[in-house]
């Protein structure tokens, strides 16, 4: 994860990588980490990032597919759309249903970010350096 995702969703850095340290006892990555892991843990981490408000659970209605949506705190007009997946390049069946100039409201949550083809514009804040960096620290 690059310092640019870092800074523009994470609010509390060490807050976060605690929250991260003391998860080790209830999610341990070296089975499989699947989708509903990356819930699980998004969701003990939320509290340490920049939204203001958040809506879980799509719509099977809507072409894109996508996970949920959010407002940042410092940023009212920048909705973003999340999609949850183990493996960032999981997104991409989903992804080709948004329109390319969507790309820039897209945020993929992931553990890995295994898509080195992604459109540029596409934001991955993938948890599984945070995790590493958050045990380094034990």
């Amino acid at each position: 994860m690059n310092d640019k995702i870092i800074k523009k969703y994470v609010k509390d850095l060490d807050g976060l990588l605690e929250e991260l340290r003391n998860a080790r006892f209830v999610f341990q990555p070296q089975m499989a980490v699947g989708e509903h892991a990356v819930i699980f843990l998004f969701g003990m981490i939320f509290k340490y990032l920049k939204f203001k408000d958040i809506s879980v659970g799509h719509l099977k209605d809507l072409e894109n597919k996508l996970d949920a949506w959010a407002l940042l705190e410092d940023d009212e007009e920048l909705f973003i759309e999340i999609k949850f997946e183990s493996r960032s390049n999981h997104a991409k069946k989903d992804i080709k249903k948004v329109k390319p100039e969507e790309y820039s409201k897209t945020l993929i949550v992931c553990w890995e970010d295994n898509w080195r083809t992604r459109p540029s514009e596409i934001e991955v804040f993938d948890l599984e350096p945070l995790w590493e960096k958050a045990q380094k620290k034990t």
